[in-house]
């Protein structure tokens, strides 16, 4: 047990969240992965086989862990003691493996989505039981989280004692209704406030425009007594802090010349009905761990009635997100070559094609390029609806909600489910993207009545356990006369046979000879 020493006195100090996790949506697959540890001690022993599988299943990664499809728990538990013994110890775990389990668990634990604490069982909220049973998705669970987390808490022994993103959403909100906008320079000094008060901010904000980063790293100097790197102020901790509220689906990134930040118009009735819930939280509840954790993980029926209400609201039919990203594809000029360009960054993990999607994470991203290359293909044929969630402009900010597949595609007559993923490990691809999609494909109501039907799996790689999954669903749902058409592709074969508008008959030659080479086999015996 580590020993804990005197309380440090608080300070006023810039938003910070955990930096070793760029994109908030790694932390779902994160917890997806630990879920089975529900209730257990997180004593040394469950901690490192917690860890080893982290790594096991690739959401960590070392140079010194090699992992294979033949590898176990038992093959890297030496070695992931070893290449975390340096790190020191953190939020109570000690040194070594358990402070890097607490580095991931962090942030989660100050919006209320688990207990994490050395020695005593992890919880996982009510909020984030639902949200890995698919109740919520991840934009639901995520905006109502940050509605209820406070700057001042067990997590952060700061004098800041109000609700940012409550801050921002309302500077935001004012400067929106009056034809105004917030530079991603006036955003780092919001990340400064002291009092919360939004009569003081609005005021500061209008008498400073910051036009250069050093203006900025002067201000926060002089008036805040920063003593981080400007690395840290300027990027950093900023960066971290607008992806959280990327994946909420409040605010957009547009660049004019500088980068500023915007409310996200679609969610702006959304936005205002939950600034409109009243939460707070006692000082016993901003000091102990355990009263935060239980105060923010209920997700009750003044957050879950709005969630609903706007699930209605939102939603868009296929030739509106269609329209949508025509618009898009002429607002950024986007071609044939450099969409494809923007995927194959994607597969090589090097940066995007446009300043604006180096935020989108590369797998809600992916689906994004794939989205405008089959409407380049097939506007004119098909309505092409994506199923993730996108702001007013049409840029991707969250994954599609439970029970929807990633992209639909269809005419009066066909139905195409196009499902994409950058998962790379065997195992984690055929237990996340294998039977959710032919429940999709044959269950969804809007096509469930669809003579044609189509799925396409695209990853960077297809194992062959994923490839003998859809060859027996392909056998099955053939033997019940049911008109379907399967392939899995790899990232560049899958541009290929799109380039060409080849992907009919591809999956259906496909589909063709893994059936007929079934029967012929069953004919020999």
């Amino acid at each position: 047990m580590t020993n804990k020493g005197k309380k440090r006195r608080s300070e006023y100090k810039q938003v910070q969240f955990e930096t070793a996790v760029r994109n908030p949506d790694r932390y779902i697959s994160i917890l997806r992965s630990i879920k089975n540890y529900d209730g257990c001690i997180l004593n040394d022993d469950i901690l490192l086989e917690i860890v080893s599988n982290l790594y096991l299943l690739g959401e960590f990664s070392s140079d010194e862990i090699n992992i294979s499809e033949n590898t176990n728990l038992k093959d890297i538990t030496d070695l992931v003691i070893k290449v975390n013994s340096t790190r020191n110890g953190d939020g109570g775990f000690p040194k070594g493996y358990a402070s890097r389990f607490w580095t991931y668990m962090r942030t989660p634990s100050e919006l209320g989505m688990i207990y994490a604490r050395y020695n005593e069982p992890l919880l996982f909220s009510e909020v984030s039981k639902m949200l890995l049973a698919g109740v919520i998705d991840e934009q639901e669970a995520f905006s109502v989280q940050e509605m209820k987390c406070n700057r001042r808490s067990p997590y952060k022994n700061v004098s800041n004692d109000f609700n940012f993103f409550k801050l921002v959403l309302n500077t935001l909100s004012y400067l929106h209704d009056k034809g105004k906008q917030l530079s991603f320079e006036q955003f780092i000094v919001l990340m400064f406030n002291q009092s919360g008060n939004i009569n003081e901010t609005i005021e500061l904000l209008l008498e400073n425009k910051f036009p250069t980063e050093e203006s900025v790293y002067n201000f926060v100097n002089e008036h805040y007594s920063n003593t981080l790197k400007p690395s840290t102020v300027l990027r950093d901790y900023p960066d971290v802090t607008r992806r959280l509220m990327i994946i909420s689906g409040f605010i957009t990134i547009k660049y004019k010349g500088i980068k500023f930040i915007e409310i996200n118009e679609d969610k702006l009735d959304y936005i205002k009905e939950l600034l409109s819930v009243e939460f707070s939280l006692t000082e016993d509840e901003k000091i102990d761990a355990k009263k935060y954790f239980l105060k923010l993980g209920t997700f009750d029926d003044k957050y879950f009635n709005i969630v609903k209400k706007y699930r209605v609201i939102d939603k868009i039919d296929g030739k509106g997100y269609t329209n949508k990203l025509v618009s898009l594809i002429k607002e950024y000029r986007i071609t044939e070559n450099n969409i494809i360009e923007g995927i194959h960054k994607i597969y090589e993990r090097n940066n995007p094609i446009h300043p604006e999607f180096d935020i989108i994470p590369p797998p809600l991203r992916l689906e994004f390029f794939l989205s405008i290359l089959i409407v380049l293909k097939y506007e004119k044929e098909f309505n092409i609806r994506p199923n993730y969630k996108a702001d007013h402009l049409g840029k991707p900010y969250s994954h599609a909600p439970g029970n929807n597949g990633d992209i639909d595609i269809y005419s009066n007559e066909i139905y195409w489910l196009l499902e994409v993923t950058l998962i790379r490990t065997k195992q984690q691809l055929l237990n996340n993207e294998t039977s959710t999609l032919i429940r999709h494909l044959n269950e969804t109501e809007e096509f469930k009545n669809y003579q044609k039907k189509y799925l396409s799996l695209v990853a960077p790689i297809i194992h062959q356990d994923t490839e003998n999954y859809f060859r027996i669903s392909l056998i099955d749902n053939q033997m019940l006369d049911k008109k379907l058409s399967i392939k899995p592709y790899n990232i560049i074969n899958f541009i290929d046979v799109t380039l060409k508008k080849n992907n009919f008959f591809d999956m259906e030659s496909h589909s063709s000879r893994i059936f007929e080479d079934f029967k012929s086999k069953i004919n020999l015996n």
